[in-house]
């Protein structure tokens, strides 16, 4: 896959945004220049959309191109999005993608183990005091067992996290923990999006995590919520 941008001239995509329930899934076009964001024309209105709002323009299975950005304006059925990262798309039938998943953690440090975990999920406040806690960006993949994400290197394989999670479009915050089962560096040229340098701020891993203790309304919650986006995906 080549991660430029400059030649993507009038190119058919699928626009997918998961920030709002049920997923935006639409049919476009995109245009991309040397410069400035991308300019994507829809094939038919969509009203949910709105600027500020994080979207995932995909080739579909004909063209390996997957593009991740920001929703900066949007004129009628034209939309400029600004471009954040190109990412390698998964083989297998559900992609992960960008689904406004609200992520927060902290690796437990040495010396802390199940008192403070129990403590956490009980709804103590005294883990949030402690050690730095991370927001990894919602562009993830999930199920009911696990999350895997990317962030720059916090932890290592068999850490043990305290984890803070909402799903869009829910009041609902709820209290886990989890395991670490594997870390794996991200490779440079997948942010190779219009030639930029990865930013500083810019994630470094893929992070995979498995449930430890999870409420049951929140393993059913992000199992639904996955069940919604194979639904949408297959109405497409």
């Amino acid at each position: 896959m080549t991660n430029s941008l400059v030649e993507l001239q009038d190119v058919p995509v699928e626009i997918i945004c998961l920030s709002v329930s049920p997923p935006v899934i639409r049919n476009g076009r995109v245009t991309c220049q040397a410069e400035g964001p991308c300019e994507v024309v829809l094939e038919e209105p969509e009203p949910r959309l709105e600027p500020g709002m994080r979207v995932v323009m995909d080739g579909g299975p004909d063209r390996d191109l997957r593009i991740k950005g920001l929703v900066t304006a949007i004129e009628g059925l034209r939309l400029r999005v600004e471009t954040e990262r190109v990412v390698p798309p998964d083989k297998r039938s559900f992609p992960r993608m960008y689904g406004g998943i609200h992520v927060r953690y902290r690796v437990l440090a040495a010396g802390e183990g199940e008192q403070e975990a129990s403590a956490w999920v009980a709804g103590g406040d005294e883990a949030v005091e402690g050690g730095a806690w991370s927001e990894p960006d919602p562009f993830m993949d999930f199920s009911g067992t696990g999350l895997r994400f990317e962030d720059q290197l916090h932890c290592k394989p068999e850490d043990w996290m305290l984890v803070e999670l909402r799903l869009p479009s829910s009041e609902d915050l709820w209290r886990a923990t989890a395991r670490v089962v594997r870390v794996d560096p991200i490779r440079p040229e997948d942010f190779e999006a219009r030639d930029e340098k990865k930013p500083a701020s810019a994630p470094t891993h893929q992070i995979a995590v498995q449930f430890v203790d999870l409420p049951a309304d929140a393993a059913e919650a992000l199992t639904a919520f996955g069940m919604r986006i194979q639904d949408a995906l297959l109405k497409t």
